[in-house]
């Protein structure tokens, strides 16, 4: 599949659960349990994907995380909802020589310091999820719907985790969703989170949800320059209607038809549709794009670090505030970087700071600060923490030819 994106288009698939509820899922079932107990319901919404024109379609696990399902009392039945839904996927794919994504959601938490859930405990709840989708034969992961880049990365981590213990080249999707600001719900813009999940390993990186495709094509615009690798789109069928209690999406297929190209010319090699489409939004699709040969290239150069809020050129003069961490470190320390005017913060790390000070700082001061960092420290243990709880691409300073530079790091 990897190697396809770089030559063709492939077709993605349509929303699961717009079709569930259509064939009588009610509020408050799982929607996710029905791929144990309406395996015949599920089975069939792949098969008609795949006969409208996916290449791939996703499992329907969007929920299935032990967060998600406490909701319904099932939390302890992750594995077996997992496993189950990415078995009958693979049994109707293998018909149309299609790929299967473990559908991988938000976990419906904030993250500290906004709300109570941490880095760790996110990416156990992810692992725990895409351990049984990757144990069940799931052809690639797909995160999707993600707010916050946070999250994100923390469902990235946990897929690459449970990629080095398989030893297999399973590829990832990273899909954000946008409000109609073109930013994440944190405030993440486009070509943020373009580069930095391009950058550290994702195999392919795109927008799902958020508006229609018209409001995505913007989004796509602002990826396109910063990813290097393919783009992935899924745009709802515009934005819902509740009409005599009901939630409604008016048809949108001409819009979707009409800006393939569009879409196509900004860098998108995985295209289908979310909320509100359905097997004829994929089928007018393909009847444009399938099986179209477009080769994928991208000339984004490594020379920006980013923040949560915002992307920096270092090849280019940039001013710095610079800021001393030590274990003396206060959680009150952090708003001494908010507001800043310079363009970026040096954080010059005293060499017996504790990790967990180091971490704790990392954690509370990201959300303030707002520019990206640039570290200075050689402290292995340091670079460590640094690459696990900096939520971005960050700078280290380097001794280059005998003269301190900053360098791009991930």
């Amino acid at each position: 599949m990897k190697d396809e994106l770089y030559k063709k288009v492939l077709i993605f698939d349509g929303a699961m659960g717009t079709q569930l509820i259509q064939n009588g899922l009610t509020e408050d079932e799982c929607p996710d349990l029905w791929s144990v107990t309406r395996q015949d319901v599920v089975s069939s919404i792949h098969r008609q994907y795949f006969e409208a024109g996916s290449d791939c379609v996703e499992t329907n696990t969007f929920g299935a995380n032990r967060e998600k399902l406490k909701k319904y009392g099932l939390e302890n039945e992750v594995e077996d909802i997992n496993k189950c839904a990415v078995k009958l996927a693979k049994e109707v794919a293998k018909d149309y020589g299609g790929y299967v994504g473990l559908s991988v959601g938000p976990t419906g938490r904030l993250f500290v310091p906004s709300g109570d859930l941490s880095f760790d405990e996110a990416e156990e709840i992810f692992y725990e999820q895409i351990l049984s989708g990757i144990q069940a034969g799931a052809d690639f992961v797909s995160i999707e719907t993600m707010s916050d880049i946070k999250e994100a990365k923390a469902a990235f981590f946990a897929y690459k985790k449970v990629k080095e213990e398989f030893k297999k080249d399973i590829p990832c999707l990273v899909s954000l969703t946008f409000e109609q600001n073109k930013r994440l719900l944190m405030g993440t813009p486009p070509e943020v989170a373009a580069y930095y999940f391009s950058l550290i390993g994702c195999d392919i990186v795109g927008a799902n949800c958020s508006g229609g495709a018209m409001q995505l094509l913007e989004v796509i615009k602002q990826m396109q320059g910063f990813s290097f690798i393919p783009l992935s789109v899924k745009p709802n069928a515009g934005l819902p209607k509740v009409i005599d209690g009901k939630t409604v999406y008016e048809s949108c297929i001409p819009e979707f038809v009409n800006l393939t190209e569009e879409f196509v010319e900004n860098g998108v090699r995985l295209y289908g549709g979310c909320c509100g489409t359905n097997p004829e939004y994929i089928r007018a699709i393909s009847k444009v794009l399938k099986g179209k040969e477009v080769s994928f290239e991208s000339d984004t150069q490594k020379k920006f670090i980013t923040s949560i809020y915002s992307l920096l050129d270092i090849s280019q003069k940039f001013s710095v505030y610079e800021f001393k961490l030590t274990n003396d470190f206060s959680n009150e320390a952090v708003f001494e970087l908010a507001g800043l005017e310079e363009d970026a913060i040096f954080v010059d790390i005293d060499e017996n700071v504790e990790p967990e000070i180091l971490k704790e700082f990392l954690i509370e001061s990201q959300d303030f600060s707002k520019k990206p960092y640039i570290f200075n420290t050689e402290t292995e243990s340091h670079i460590n923490i640094i690459e696990r709880y900096y939520f971005g691409v960050y700078g280290i300073v380097s001794n280059i030819h005998g003269e301190s530079a900053v360098k791009v790091q991930i």
